[in-house]
């Protein structure tokens, strides 16, 4: 079984427990007003990158701040309904689960984690906002993955795991516990870097 599908049945048997403290461990912001307004959610995107070393890295580059480039530069394709909306992706890559093996990649690649913050505006109060705006931001990241390194296979493709549900597969029920799990992805970065040009509006460095 891929690491994708049994983290995934996994998943779904903490969905019921975990599923009242969804939209605490979701979003890093209160967002309960009626109007669209800016916030956080998060997920970790489980990928792969090649094995070989990028011919295009410029010097001193690693292939994971590629990785890390490629991601948050993709917050300018995130969409919904063939409309765009202006995104902000913070991104930490992170080494995968100790549970992982390199054995589990596909020949010729290696697994990579990133622990992505995405802000934007929407209406965050209609139900599932927070999950619908992780679909978006995984989609573009996926995409331009996946254009830029063709060729992973189906079975290995890249994943969204939304904080919620780490949160729920660590038996995490509290938000200072989720905001510790935040913590913890940010110091075992390999790499850290966001979007560039994002719209000020949706950019927390403003």
């Amino acid at each position: 079984m891929s690491r994708n599908r049994a983290r995934d049945r996994a998943a779904r048997a903490h969905m019921n427990a975990s599923g009242a403290y969804r939209a605490r461990a979701a979003r890093t912001v209160d967002t309960s007003g009626a109007e669209p307004t800016v916030a956080t959610t998060a997920f970790l995107l489980s990928s792969a990158i090649p094995a070989e070393p990028d011919p295009g890295l410029q010097p001193g580059a690693t292939m994971e701040s590629l990785f890390g480039a490629l991601v948050a530069r993709s917050a300018r394709e995130v969409q919904r309904d063939g409309q765009r909306y202006p995104a902000f992706f913070n991104v930490y890559v992170v080494p995968p689960p100790a549970t992982v093996q390199p054995s589990d990649a596909p020949d010729g690649w290696r697994l990579l984690d990133a622990f992505i913050l995405v802000a934007a505006r929407r209406p965050w109060h209609l139900e599932d906002e927070d999950q619908r705006v992780i679909t978006d931001a995984f989609r573009a990241a996926r995409a331009a993955l996946n254009d830029y390194w063709p060729g992973l296979p189906d079975w290995a493709d890249h994943a969204a795991l939304p904080l919620w549900m780490l949160a729920g597969l660590r038996g995490v029920t509290t938000e200072d516990e989720a905001r510790r799990i935040v913590t913890e992805m940010q110091r075992a970065a390999l790499e850290h870097t966001w979007t560039i040009g994002a719209d000020s509006d949706v950019d927390p460095r403003w």
